[in-house]
């Protein structure tokens, strides 16, 4: 919640500032704060949407938020229709990383702040603004649970996955849930059942930026 409160008021800052320098031609059409959220199927994106909504019309700015139904696709013709209504402001949780770098360029070229919401979209320059949890902390937790709940055993089976392709986050949490894993995993109380990669991590933490690749693209046992 302290997350999208502190979007809401960044977003806010940003769409009066666009406001102030810029003036409309079609009152009616405008929508001040555009937002592309990944899906209506899971509820915590409709609760940011109602959370959005009402923020921002508390602060007196008009939005408009589509979802992208799990489709890059539509991601894109969600932000062009939305260009068409002269948005001051894009908010963009993507569904996929790479392919959303299309969409944010458009929205750039057109003079558009950008921030991306969760999910940073990568491979462009056309973000300006990125607002997200601590997805390495939550890993961490993640793991130490694990630590946790299965104190004094030894040889437990253990399956790790490095997430989605497409999920920017996903590899971020892996790294995180490993920087407390890989010490239990080297004394024995954790077995890895899967993904043979990691056997050369076995006691030491990964990079999440040198490590990524690894992981990610080129061992598919690891993905999930």
């Amino acid at each position: 919640m302290k997350k999208i409160l502190a979007l809401i008021l960044s977003v806010a800052m940003l769409a009066a500032m666009a406001l102030t320098l810029t003036a409309c031609n079609n009152e009616e059409e405008a929508v001040d704060v555009g937002i592309v959220l990944p899906t209506k199927e899971e509820p915590r994106w409709l609760q940011d949407e109602a959370s959005f909504k009402d923020a921002l019309d508390s602060a007196g700015f008009s939005s408009e938020v589509l979802f992208s139904q799990g489709k890059s696709d539509v991601e894109l013709s969600n932000v062009e229709a939305l260009l068409e209504k002269n948005i001051k402001v894009l908010v963009i949780c993507a569904q996929d990383a790479t392919a959303a770098g299309a969409a944010v360029n458009k929205a750039k070229a057109a003079g558009v702040d950008v921030v991306c919401y969760d999910r940073l979209i990568t491979g462009t320059e056309s973000v300006d603004y990125y607002v997200t949890f601590n997805s390495f902390a939550v890993g961490v937790a993640q793991g130490q649970y694990l630590i946790d709940a299965y104190k004094d055993q030894t040889g437990v089976p253990l399956y790790i996955y490095s997430g989605a392709v497409t999920d920017n986050n996903a590899f971020i949490f892996f790294a995180g849930a490993w920087s407390v894993l890989n010490k239990a995993v080297a004394d024995g109380q954790f077995v890895v059942e899967n993904c043979p990669a990691i056997a050369d991590y076995s006691g030491k933490a990964l990079d999440p930026d040198n490590d990524h690749d690894t992981f990610r693209y080129r061992e598919v046992s690891c993905r999930g």
